[in-house]
């Protein structure tokens, strides 16, 4: 029986529970006499990518080190999958998996690339993520009690994912970058999300003209709604200038985002 015949006879009753790689070598060795060096829990993962691997046996979910989500064969898994080489400071996106269908990128990845992961994310990747964002809020909110003002970037990402999601753009994630979140058309949004029912959003005047768009996500209720979308002038117009601030009142911007609409 091979060690991939061994997890699954071994975790059959585990699916969908964490489990660690010495509580694995431990329950193979003990029921198998497997040599626990010769298990490597990363080769059998959905979104782990191990170099000189076939990456045909998937079983777990890879969460950390010392984590291991198992979700057993043929999983209608949603996710990215990652590769971290030898010599390489942080995982590189290689490919992703959507209902259980995978799909890797076919071209190495460039230097550039890892620095700008962001823009080969797929919509089906984000729709995933503002899902699991989403529940997680849900959990610091309502298990831990969490105010959603104590979230701020919790709930700024999913604004973000909001953004990408509605205008088909990718999030903006480059070295160095200032003034904006998400790119789409080529045009350069900035993305505010607030928890407040009134009062005021701040823009840095310094990074003012590092964008195209204005965005602006306000979570109440229980809720997301996009309480404007356009032109960073026409925000300008209605601002005032505090230090080295542009505010707007939210109440001014439902206002302007009406008068959009109508146009």
């Amino acid at each position: 029986m091979t060690i991939y015949e061994q997890i699954k006879d071994a975790l059959k009753n585990k699916i969908n529970e964490l489990v660690s790689p010495q509580e694995v070598k431990k329950t193979l060795q003990e029921k198998y006499g497997t040599n626990p060096d010769s298990i490597i829990l990363s080769d059998y993962c959905y979104n782990r990518y191990n170099k000189g691997i076939s990456f045909n046996k998937h079983l777990f979910e890879y969460m950390n080190r010392s984590s291991y989500k198992y979700l057993g064969e043929n999983s209608l898994y949603t996710g990215l999958i990652f590769r971290k080489s030898k010599g390489e400071d942080k995982e590189v996106i290689v490919g992703e998996w959507v209902n259980g269908v995978k799909s890797l990128r076919e071209a190495s990845v460039t230097n550039n690339q890892i620095n700008d992961q962001a823009e080969i994310i797929s919509k089906e990747q984000l729709v995933n993520l503002y899902n699991e964002y989403n529940q997680i809020l849900r959990y610091e909110m309502n298990v831990l009690n969490c105010k959603p003002t104590e979230l701020r970037h919790l709930i700024g990402r999913i604004g973000e994912f909001i953004c990408a999601i509605q205008t088909n753009g990718t999030l903006a994630r480059q070295t160095n970058q200032h003034g904006f979140d998400v790119v789409s058309d080529g045009r350069r949004i900035s993305v505010k999300t607030t928890a407040q029912s009134s009062g005021f959003i701040s823009i840095n005047k310094n990074t003012f003209y590092d964008f195209d768009d204005f965005f602006v996500v306000q979570y109440v209720n229980d809720d997301f709604k996009v309480i404007f979308f356009g032109s960073k002038e026409e925000v300008q117009k209605i601002s005032r200038i505090y230090g080295s601030q542009y505010e707007v009142e939210i109440s001014l911007l439902k206002k302007l985002n009406k008068e959009y609409q109508l146009n």
